[in-house]
């Protein structure tokens, strides 16, 4: 609810800044508009608010309309890939790796399948020439602990190695892996299965709708 309620607050200053201002600031009124639109994705539409397929592919209507807030979203990205002194994935289990969203030159080869809990970016050509997954997860939100549960499902079903990123491997993949670990009898309480995450993965950390959602998947198992 917050990250909506910042990119309303910033849709209403932006166009506040081309009605006052006129002539070349009416052109705030894009910007405005593609945040605007990723509000509402945060009130009430979620992940389909990007338009991505199942392919791992953003529709080219929604990258048009929210491409200043994209252009945004990704340049931060890209910074902190560059700036971060973190790996960009790391072994979990024998067969389970997590970590970012990788360039395709970065995709280890020993790889079967990849989980994509992106919903915002477009998935590079190599992770989705191989057995690609997308389970989509606003940054910052949850899905619901029977989608989770059902994911975790369909994963634990895979034979081989499996990679589970989203953009920064922090928020989302924690919450998947941890859910996954529980799911496969790994670890019995979500504490157990996050402190196992963090020992791999330092920077892993929840937000309190996230681990909120953990728990009560794990109770309804």
């Amino acid at each position: 609810m917050k990250y909506g309620i910042l990119f309303a607050i910033i849709a209403v200053l932006l166009v506040a800044l081309g009605v006052m201002h006129g002539g070349w600031h009416y052109l705030l009124f894009w910007p405005a508009l593609s945040f605007a639109i990723v509000a509402i994705g945060y009130f009430h539409i979620g992940p389909r608010v990007y338009g991505k397929s199942q392919r791992g592919i953003l529709s080219p209507i929604n990258q048009l309309l929210l491409l200043p807030y994209l252009i945004y979203l990704w340049s931060v990205w890209y910074a902190a890939r560059l700036f971060k002194r973190e790996s960009a994935f790391d072994q979990l289990t024998d067969n389970i790796f997590i970590g970012r969203r990788l360039l395709s030159r970065e995709l280890p080869a020993n790889i079967d399948y990849v989980i994509d809990l992106t919903c915002e970016f477009t998935e590079p050509k190599a992770l989705r020439s191989i057995s690609y997954h997308s389970f989509q997860i606003l940054d910052g939100f949850v899905p619901s602990p029977d989608q989770l549960r059902d994911w975790a499902e369909q994963t634990a079903g895979l034979s081989g190695n499996i990679y589970i990123h989203c953009a920064e491997g922090h928020g989302r993949t924690g919450l998947f892996a941890a859910v996954l670990l529980l799911h496969i009898g790994h670890s019995q309480t979500p504490e157990e299965a996050l402190q196992f995450i963090k020992s791999k993965r330092p920077l892993v950390g929840l937000g309190r709708r996230q681990l909120a959602a953990l728990k009560a998947t794990h109770h309804t198992v």
